[in-house]
């Protein structure tokens, strides 16, 4: 795995990738479902997100104006568990894995035991955390696969948002919200499962000493 990560020389430079520079009328243009050439759109890939439902076709143009795309080769590392999160991403194309890695060392050599915990494919989105706290530190990493893209959204363009276009901004922070919300519900529904698992195997061990 990479020493550095994207999110980590953002960190270093403060320097963020080039946002997307879609021209008003072909945005509209791309957005509309009457042209089936332009399904992989951006325009098209945003209004099929489901938690920019409730944005309009042109909050979602204007939220597009603080987009960053940005190609990542197999393999890349976007951010490592411990960074400093910076950005809230989108999956344009291609997949991204997301691993832990335990504290527990596996063997001499002082290597940690990485956990892989989930693949997300096309329009799933992960990161949102890093736009709702401040210093938020990445409880996972994040390895690109397949050559994907990334739509992503950074602190200083949700800081901009809310100076410039606070309705938007207020969209994205509830859209997040959501998503936090949702992740916390699967959560507690995982643990409540493994409280009851373990209870069932507590009893089934104390009926085999009886």
């Amino acid at each position: 795995m990479a020493n550095d990560s994207f999110e980590k020389d953002i960190e270093t430079s403060k320097e963020l990738p080039p946002k997307l520079d879609i021209p008003i009328l072909k945005y509209f243009w791309q957005s509309n479902p009457l042209f089936t050439s332009n399904k992989n759109s951006i325009p098209r890939f945003l209004r099929r997100i489901k938690v920019l439902e409730n944005f309009s076709d042109n909050e979602l143009r204007l939220f597009s104006k603080a987009l960053h795309l940005r190609q990542f080769a197999d393999g890349e590392v976007i951010f490592k568990q411990t960074d400093i999160g910076v950005g809230f991403y989108f999956i344009y194309s291609g997949r991204v894995d997301i691993i832990v890695e335990n504290d527990q060392t596996v063997d001499d050599t002082n290597d940690s035991k990485v956990n892989h915990v989930v693949s997300l494919d096309k329009m799933d989105y992960f990161g949102e955390l890093a736009l709702l706290q401040q210093q938020s530190i990445r409880n996972a990493t994040a390895i690109a696969r397949e050559s994907c893209q990334l739509l992503g959204i950074f602190k200083p363009d949700l800081e901009n948002l809310i100076n410039t276009n606070p309705t938007i901004a207020t969209k994205l922070l509830q859209a997040v919200s959501i998503i936090t919300a949702n992740r916390l519900f699967s959560v507690t529904n995982e643990v409540r499962r493994l409280k009851y698992k373990i209870k069932q195997l507590e009893l089934e061990s104390a009926k085999s000493n009886e």
